[in-house]
């Protein structure tokens, strides 16, 4: 197997496994707490770096070829609820941090994503395929990367592969989560089926009524 470290393995070889699913599966109850998909991206990512390759069997037979999240690119085609990855500057601090997100609003000029962490979307201006402003935001997510790879610390190591190598390893967390039985997602968080309180007689009634007007 590749360096856990090199481009080659996350490209052609990394896979979410069974037993990925398993370690998640015993993180949710250790911490009886609800986790978004980028804390869970980086904590499969910061135990490839840790500890190396994983030999276990893949959580899915075979992986569907377009990948069901994707780098944010302002030139790109986008749909409301489209999953997203993106490079964002920490409010009041030059550090940026990759954040999973998904579309909420797509206008003509702007995408209204909510990301993992914060309570109301944010807006990213849309630009035409091969403009300046296409061009600077590539530019500026290679230069985000770039000091990532040369910083020493591993947080920025697993930052760099999430700008990087997202797509793969985020698609294939978001699928196998999806598939796997033991798992719900809950406001936009991921916890267990059997921790999950089961919905009252009332709150379903209520849900049921509220739905009554729309389409």
């Amino acid at each position: 197997m590749s360096d856990v470290r090199s481009d080659s393995y996350w490209v052609d070889e990394f896979q979410v496994t069974q037993a990925d699913l398993d370690r998640i599966e015993t993180h949710i109850r250790q911490t009886v707490q609800a986790h978004d998909l980028t804390a869970l991206a980086r904590r499969v990512i910061r135990g490839r770096l840790r500890h190396g390759p994983e030999s276990g069997a893949p959580a899915q037979p075979a992986w569907a070829e377009d990948p069901s999240v994707r780098l944010w690119d302002p030139a790109g085609e986008w749909e409301e609820g489209d999953h997203v990855i993106v490079a964002r500057r920490v409010p009041k601090t030059q550090v940026f941090e990759a954040l999973v997100g998904e579309i909420t609003v797509v206008e003509h000029q702007l995408v209204r994503v909510l990301l993992d962490g914060l309570d109301q979307p944010v807006a990213y201006r849309r630009a035409a395929p091969g403009s300046e402003e296409a061009h600077r935001w590539h530019a500026k997510v290679r230069e985000v990367v770039a000091e990532k790879q040369r910083a020493p610390e591993l947080e920025d190591q697993v930052e760099a592969i999430l700008l990087t190598h997202g797509e793969r390893v985020v698609s294939q967390l978001l699928d196998a989560l999806r598939a796997d039985d033991r798992f719900v997602r809950l406001a936009g968080h991921w916890f267990l089926c059997d921790l999950a309180v089961p919905s009252t007689e009332e709150q379903l009634t209520s849900l049921a009524w509220a739905m009554v007007p729309l389409e």
